[in-house]
């Protein structure tokens, strides 16, 4: 009877050891390795369960760790699917329109240009008015040109930095002065407005913060009706120099203060909304912050939009 039994009682025990084994260990382990498989194939969500197994049941501390991981994994690994998907499709609207901001000011040309070699006789202040809307499609395809070059070059880290000392309100007094020769400023006042008197002195390179306050200035002019006020201010707030681009237009909300820096958001706030690729303010900001500065921005709806560029104390 012992030489009968106990095989039996040993068969059992190995049954039992096996579905035990079977129901703790190699159900969740092939699981997990489903799991895996499919986030490698790009299907960022968990299995479904295999039959007869609920993950309730998982008593093995190292697959609840396990467990715990992956449910991570796949919450992060879908967030950033779904960015990638936000970003290419913005991307994707952004070239279309570049490509547009391109054709836009091009058509202009190429009309003004071809009525002008027309036979009809022109007077000379319709000549005038042609050269000037010829001009100021110009202008705009060269900047637009400009900053894509200079995203390149960001990228490729080929921007030197040449710094040099430099009285910063006489700067940019030039600067302002050179910006309202641009036909499309001549309808939005700018103002200087120096709160210390004296000298500011700041190490700075001028063609890139030449090119940033251009930039942001433009942008006001772009996206805000005729006769909106700049002003620029210029002070120092503890020693260090502060330059505030303040205008009275129709302002931003939160989502576009947020999105204001990202190189592929173009605003769509008024009837000029083609003009502008997104890049300029993306391309002012790091070429402050490559001088050792800050942006930042304050704007609500209606109540206008002040920029402030604070550079690091002279001491």
């Amino acid at each position: 009877m012992t030489y009968v039994l106990f095989p039996l009682l040993f068969i059992g025990i190995l049954i039992l050891t096996g579905l035990v084994i079977d129901r703790q260990i190699r159900k969740p382990l092939f699981f997990f390795i489903r799991w895996i498989d499919q986030l490698s194939l790009g299907v960022f969500n968990k299995p479904d369960t295999i039959k007869n197994f609920s993950l309730n049941k998982i008593r093995f501390s190292p697959f609840l760790e396990l467990k715990s991981k992956l449910d991570g994994l796949t919450d992060q690994l879908n967030a950033a699917e779904k960015e990638r998907k936000e970003l290419e499709e913005t991307r994707k609207n952004w070239t279309a329109g570049v490509t547009h901001d391109l054709k836009t000011p091009l058509s202009y040309i190429k009309g003004y240009a071809a009525m002008l070699r027309s036979e009809h006789k022109w007077d000379e202040e319709e000549i005038k008015e042609f050269a000037k809307i010829i001009e100021e499609k110009s202008l705009y395809m060269e900047q637009l040109i400009d900053d894509l070059s200079v995203v390149y070059e960001f990228e490729k880290m080929q921007i030197p930095l040449n710094l040099r000392t430099m009285n910063l309100v006489t700067f940019v007094k030039n600067v302002l002065e050179d910006l309202r020769q641009y036909p499309t400023a001549n309808d939005y006042p700018i103002h200087l407005n120096v709160k210390d008197e004296g000298d500011i002195l700041l190490s700075f390179d001028q063609t890139l913060l030449k090119r940033s306050l251009e930039n942001f200035i433009m942008n006001a002019i772009y996206h805000n009706p005729p006769e909106t006020t700049i002003t620029v201010s210029i002070k120092t707030i503890e020693g260090s120099p502060l330059i505030e681009i303040k205008d009275d237009g129709i302002g931003m909300d939160d989502k576009t203060i947020q999105q204001l820096f990202n190189q592929y958001y173009r605003g769509t706030t008024t009837d000029k909304s083609h003009l502008g690729s997104g890049l300029g303010m993306s391309i002012a900001k790091q070429f402050i912050e490559k001088q050792g500065g800050q942006v930042k921005v304050e704007s609500e709806p209606n109540k206008g939009t002040k920029i402030k560029i604070l550079f690091p104390c002279k001491n």
